[in-house]
């Protein structure tokens, strides 16, 4: 009997790990509900870690842990050409800071530790930024000609709308980005203001 079970031992041992695994599985049915149960555990972690290093990439991306501040400056609305943009790159007297994203102009002044002068990303200041937003670039453009990124693939135009989103979701939406005979894009809400300031002036004349 000795010897019988000297053999079976010896012919478990030469087999693959795998079916042991699977023996040890079938005959107590309760490890192969642990094992599905720590399988999802682990998935689980897997999955909320990735999402959290995500997050915190983008969270890093827009300052969010820097002591970010509300600007102080005036709100600022008007469309721009690229060569207007260029100068709100903080180097003027109120240091205004102004980005471009998907033809959309956003005040980033209250990042000015991001965007400023020794900051992470100093070169973004005054510039359209959508290419180079989708590219993971630290460069800025310093093209001065106008973009219309007719150019990107479906891909592309995706990651820019997020990006997009992104920066309007943390700063401040001032106006568009224009082409230097293209005309400004007056606000529904601006011109229903004026409208409304010319009929209050009419009735103050009468």
């Amino acid at each position: 009997m000795s010897e019988k079970n000297g053999q079976a031992k010896s012919l478990e041992t030469k087999l693959p790990w795998y079916y042991n695994v699977y023996n040890t599985i079938k005959d107590t049915p309760i490890n192969l509900t642990l094992l599905l149960v720590s399988a999802f555990v682990f998935y689980k972690v897997v999955n909320i870690t990735r999402q959290r290093r995500n997050l915190n990439r983008i969270r890093n991306f827009f300052g969010y842990d820097k002591g970010n501040q509300i600007s102080q400056l005036p709100p600022l609305h008007r469309d721009f050409t690229v060569k207007e943009l260029l100068k709100y790159n903080g180097t003027q007297e109120d240091g205004r800071i102004l980005v471009a994203v998907n033809f959309n102009v956003y005040d980033v002044s209250c990042a000015k530790h991001f965007y400023g002068e020794g900051g992470t990303y100093p070169k973004y200041a005054g510039c359209d930024i959508s290419r180079s937003l989708i590219n993971f670039s630290a460069e800025g453009n310093d093209c001065l000609d106008f973009d219309d990124l007719s150019d990107l693939t479906a891909k592309q135009r995706s990651t820019l709308v997020e990006w997009d989103q992104q920066y309007a979701e943390k700063y401040p939406l001032v106006g568009h980005l224009m082409r230097e005979e293209e005309p400004p894009i007056i606000d529904a809400n601006e011109e229903d203001k004026n409208a409304e300031l010319e009929k209050l002036l009419e009735e103050y004349k009468m």
